[in-house]
């Protein structure tokens, strides 16, 4: 009990310290006498429930051996103690009963200073500081690589409106200009803009021009003779506009039916038979008009009372 290389303490079974020695004094720098008279309970240490290790005290207060793991303890956060004391220390304690006690045993609890300790739990906060950091960089990292997805995602949906522009190139007249492959996804945005533009603009003629396909196989021929077909159900009629004589050679040597949809070898040739229907029907309806017109005047004509007739001479 008078060494000072190492601290010893004893405690009572209910938890109260009742004696140290000086080096239990060296150890935590705080006056012996200051301390006994605080009546201080083990058991009712707070801090010790926070550094995890109070199942060790309250088997150590059961009468048994005990060896208790390395923890930081601050003695400023002691009631009594504070301003008095040296602060944080790192410990490691073995405690131990002693039987031939009064009160059939007292504890005994030795003390070492871990200096190492210290060092261990500023390099391992550091780590837990630079997990923190490269955890805070990676949730940068992914909103930024998530706002790039969505920025490419948008970017993809106006570049496939840009690739199925619809085009009104006459009254009642569309055109559709197709560049590149057609794959299922692009297939169902060209079906919709489509259908809308028909829908839209009351269109009688479409021209669906391939010149920029350079392959036409049987997936995307059917595509483009449903196309046709969905207009058709809308009061327009379809062109297929722009078949290389290649693109022909394949459609022919596939054995690719479109079903019956007119084709034209050139946007030119397309537009002027779209034009010349146009204008036929334009023609057509006028005819019409003007036949129900003279008809109209006719039968009112017919309706009218007719005045007395002349008398024959006899």
């Amino acid at each position: 009990m008078t060494a000072r290389c190492i601290s010893v303490s004893v405690h009572q079974p209910v938890g109260r310290t009742h004696a140290v020695n000086p080096g239990w004094e060296a150890l935590w720098r705080a006056p012996a006498e200051v301390f006994l008279q605080m009546n201080y309970n083990m058991l009712q240490d707070q801090q010790l429930v926070e550094n995890g290790i109070m199942p060790h005290i309250q088997q150590f207060f059961r009468g048994e051996e005990v060896s208790i793991p390395p923890i930081s303890y601050d003695t400023n956060t002691v009631e009594g103690l504070a301003s008095k004391a040296g602060g944080s220390v790192w410990v490691c304690s073995y405690g131990v009963p002693v039987r031939d006690a009064p009160d059939g045993f007292e504890g005994v609890l030795f003390q070492f200073a871990v200096p190492e300790a210290a060092e261990i739990q500023h390099k391992y906060e550091a780590l837990i500081e630079e997990q923190r950091t490269l955890q805070a960089s990676l949730e940068a990292r992914n909103r930024e690589l998530e706002e790039t997805v969505r920025l490419i995602a948008a970017q993809r949906d106006a570049i496939q409106a840009m690739s199925v522009p619809v085009i009104r190139i006459a009254d009642g007249v569309l055109c559709l200009p197709i560049v590149g492959m057609i794959d299922d996804a692009r297939a169902s945005t060209l079906l919709e803009r489509l259908l809308e533009a028909i829908a839209a603009q009351q269109a009688a003629q479409v021209l669906l021009d391939i010149t920029g396909v350079p392959t036409l196989d049987a997936r995307a021929a059917a595509q483009l003779v449903g196309a046709a077909s969905a207009a058709r159900l809308l009061g327009a009629s379809c062109t297929l506009v722009g078949v290389s004589p290649a693109l022909a050679q394949t459609l022919v040597e596939l054995g690719i039916d479109l079903g019956g949809l007119d084709t034209a070898a050139t946007l030119a040739e397309g537009l002027t038979r779209a034009l010349s229907t146009r204008r036929g029907s334009a023609q057509r309806s006028a005819a019409r008009a003007l036949e129900r017109g003279e008809r109209g005047e006719a039968q009112r004509s017919a309706a009218q009372p007719r005045g007395d007739a002349p008398s024959r001479r006899r």
